[in-house]
């Protein structure tokens, strides 16, 4: 059984996809629902996934959630609030009466000297959320790293999810300033990190799992196989390989010691426990 804990579905004609435009390239400027994906998650055994926000809109979340009412195989939303607004414990609360409502994915302003004590809303809302256990996804590369270590010292038991391994600069074999910075977020107890952008990291390359593997080993030692969660990051592995090929990547680049129950969960379990997804909609 495998969850894909970390993809997207977008309809350009909605206008707040920012990011996307014709520069993005053609394999991404263009509309992915469900009837796209589906095939793929039938032939690889994926009972279902966590659909992640791909704007920053509370619009973008309402529309996610509309999808999550309407297809069987997305289990829950990552969704975006605004975690410096003074109406996000309003929103949130919204939101969060909806069980497919699982965590959001906010922006960050970059702290540069990392003193969050400037941003005392922030802190106040991830205090919330550290309360109530809702996970936070973070979209953060190794230069963020060490201002995250200054905001978990503040908030050290949010439930904090590192997308994309921080984005190991693969390409470059950079390994040791990324190593300690991701080592030093694996030390809170509540911290996760998803084994995806694998091979989309470095600029959309088609590695292989020959080249992630010392990365992918190194977070297994520093979070343990029971905060690592597996995610495709489709439509945007599109870019260097189809959904079946970055998933055998996240397989064989994983260390071969690992026992099957270890890989259960970072292929499923894991995602069910941290995002708590309601178990009984998967379908066997």
């Amino acid at each position: 059984m495998i969850i894909d804990a970390h993809q997207h579905y977008w309809k350009l004609a909605r206008g707040d996809y920012a990011w996307l435009s014709p520069q993005a390239g053609a394999v991404l400027y263009r509309d992915y629902m469900p009837e796209q994906l589906k095939p793929d998650l039938k032939q690889n055994n994926v009972v279902g996934t966590v659909l992640v926000q791909a704007a920053a809109t509370m619009e973008e979340t309402e529309f996610m959630l509309e999808i999550c009412k309407q297809e069987e195989t997305v289990l829950g939303v990552v969704g975006w609030l605004d975690l410096e607004g003074a109406d996000f414990e309003k929103h949130y609360l919204r939101f969060r009466a909806d069980s497919h409502f699982v965590g959001i994915r906010p922006n960050l302003p970059i702290v540069e000297d990392g003193d969050w004590s400037r941003y005392p809303k922030l802190l106040c809302n991830l205090a919330l959320l550290a309360e109530d256990g809702f996970p936070i996804d973070f979209l953060i590369g190794p230069s963020d790293l060490p201002r995250i270590v200054k905001l978990l010292d503040l908030v050290p038991k949010v439930s904090a999810v590192v997308d994309h391994l921080a984005f190991p600069d693969i390409s470059g074999k950079g390994i040791d300033s990324w190593t300690d910075g991701l080592n030093l977020i694996a030390q809170f107890e509540y911290t996760a990190c998803k084994l995806s952008g694998l091979a989309t990291g470095a600029g959309g390359m088609p590695w292989q799992a020959v080249d992630v593997a010392p990365y992918v080993e190194r977070i297994c030692k520093m979070f343990g196989s029971d905060r690592i969660i597996f995610g495709s990051d489709w439509p945007v592995c599109l870019q260097a390989g189809s959904f079946t090929e970055i998933l055998e990547i996240a397989r064989e680049a994983l260390p071969s010691s690992l026992t099957p129950s270890q890989r259960n969960a970072i292929f499923a379990g894991n995602a069910a426990r941290i995002y708590r997804l309601d178990m009984k909609e998967m379908k066997e």
